[in-house]
């Protein structure tokens, strides 16, 4: 009877630590809100197009904005969004000091909420190499990066929605060229 219940007690002990140790990973997962409600954003308004809710990282700011928006033609886009228009938004993170990103990412690595008009095309880890030319001995030569491309069609009314997908569709017929 003894042994019963010291067998049970060393179970019980042995699933509690699976349970703390499967919390402890839930800390470094990365959770992200990527929002739709972005009619008159530019790249300078990181803080509105996406939310680190949580995990080890934060907004990498090199020599641009985190943040890079194409139109629907896929030209750089350097002016406000507007409402009812298509975007293809990447957002670019960093881990935060003394925390690495994996060299590839698992299922549940990272968690998205996303707005009405948001959809994930893809998020992996890269490797950008460097701006330094000349690096000092023993500087890396690349920073791993988390990078996330999305569809974004910017909230707005339904007529706001149809204005924009047909100056969608005039913008993609007039960047058409055929060499």
């Amino acid at each position: 009877m003894k042994k019963a219940i010291a067998g049970i007690l060393a179970v019980c002990m042995l699933l509690s630590l699976c349970v703390v140790f499967a919390g402890a990973k839930d800390g470094d997962t990365i959770r992200l809100r990527l929002n739709s409600d972005v009619a008159g954003c530019t790249t300078n308004d990181v803080d509105k197009m996406i939310e680190i809710l949580s995990g080890p990282v934060e907004f990498y700011h090199d020599n641009s904005s985190p943040v890079d928006i194409a139109n629907y033609a896929g030209g750089s886009e350097y002016a406000h969004m507007e409402a009812g228009r298509s975007y293809t938004v990447t957002y670019t993170l960093i881990a935060k000091d003394g925390y690495t990103l994996p060299e590839t990412l698992s299922d549940g690595d990272v968690v998205f909420e996303c707005g009405k008009g948001v959809k994930v095309i893809y998020c992996k880890v890269i490797e950008m190499a460097n701006t330094n030319l000349h690096p000092a001995p023993g500087e890396a030569r690349t920073t791993r990066l988390l990078r996330v491309m999305a569809n974004v069609v910017a909230d707005g009314n339904a007529l706001q929605r149809l204005i924009g997908w047909i100056r969608d569709i005039i913008l993609k017929i007039r960047s058409f060229q055929i060499d």
